[in-house]
């Protein structure tokens, strides 16, 4: 089984100029931890994932160390401004077992899919788990139901 196999498609992105508010939004309402971010040419420029996002606050939420000020953290930050710049891509002909060891040795739990180039899918660490012990996907999937 290779990535092509296991990456979510089509990718949901967002881009440098959304809102922290924004990219919470997508990441809750898909069941996504981590977005590309994308420019308008859909060229990968980077990622941002919930740990940045809390890391730098959420609209509604004060500065810390200004309580008196009003200023909202989230408010006036971009996603551009906090996002990471990947420093791993998945091939899509990676094999699964390599893509997981990739994976942990970068400690990351997510990374983008590129093919020639071109952003074409998303992989996380469940993808590969589910690949590798489908027995114990099929179990998780049961518990769930009952």
């Amino acid at each position: 089984m290779q990535t092509r196999d296991i990456m979510t498609t089509p990718v949901v992105t967002v881009a440098p100029s959304a809102s922290l508010a924004e990219a919470a939004e997508l990441m809750t309402r898909h069941g996504f931890t981590t977005l590309p971010v994308v420019d308008r040419s859909g060229k990968l420029l980077g990622l941002v994932s919930e740990t940045d996002l809390v890391r730098a606050g959420f609209p509604g939420e004060p500065v810390a160390g200004d309580p008196d000020t009003g200023a909202m953290l989230g408010s006036h930050r971009t996603v551009g401004a906090v996002m990471r710049t990947p420093g791993v891509v998945a091939a899509t002909d990676l094999g699964t077992a390599e893509l997981g060891n990739c994976m942990a040795e970068a400690g990351v739990r997510a990374l983008p899919v590129m093919d020639r180039g071109a952003l074409v899918g998303m992989v996380t660490f469940q993808d590969v788990l589910r690949a590798l012990c489908p027995q114990h996907d099929r179990l998780h999937r049961n518990s769930i139901r009952s």
